[in-house]
């Protein structure tokens, strides 16, 4: 039943597009991608948004996912090509606006092999909860694979950011 509403779901989300397809890609995970006429893969779009409190102050944060045709595309080793995305990350402090930044595999070059920065596509942001504060998770990987390179990109409490690899393992994860 959850396949075909996800199915359902994924059709109407992909309207207007040749060919919606729904991948299981982990138990109760689907990876819903749309092929427009021009054969380019395209993930679907995903907006999140949270609250939290860190100390005496309440924040909250909406992170927005989009298919970014005005980016280069990526083409996989079968020659499948993929569009790059962008996000849009806001984060608001005790209701005011503290960051309201879009963000690009571009904005994250200097951290990235060559190799990923011709060949990924940022596929991933959300908030890390195993870190203090206003930490984000961000993922570029090769499209459909498990090869990624993972960064961390955190906001201080007047809207600055800092990124850097994340050099923690998954051993590190394992009591979480």
């Amino acid at each position: 039943m959850t396949g075909c509403l996800l199915t359902a779901l994924a059709i109407g989300a992909c309207k207007g597009q040749q060919s919606p397809s729904v991948e299981a890609t982990a138990p109760g995970e689907y990876m819903i991608e749309c092929t427009y006429g021009d054969g380019i893969q395209r993930m679907m779009p995903y907006d999140y948004s949270d609250t939290l409190a860190i100390g005496a102050h309440r924040y909250a944060y909406s992170i927005h996912r989009e298919a970014a045709d005005s980016l280069p595309t990526v083409k996989d080793d079968d020659g499948t090509v993929y569009a790059d995305n962008a996000y849009h990350l806001i984060v608001r402090r005790d209701g005011k606006q503290l960051l309201d930044r879009h963000f690009t595999k571009r904005s994250f070059a200097r951290y990235l092999s060559a190799d990923m920065r011709e060949k990924g596509i940022l596929d991933g942001m959300m908030r890390d909860g195993a870190l203090p504060g206003l930490a984000f998770a961000i993922s570029v990987s090769l499209p459909q694979s498990d090869m990624l390179e993972p960064l961390l990109l955190k906001v201080d409490a007047t809207g600055g950011i800092s990124i850097e690899r994340d050099q923690r393992s998954e051993n590190d994860f394992e009591d979480e």
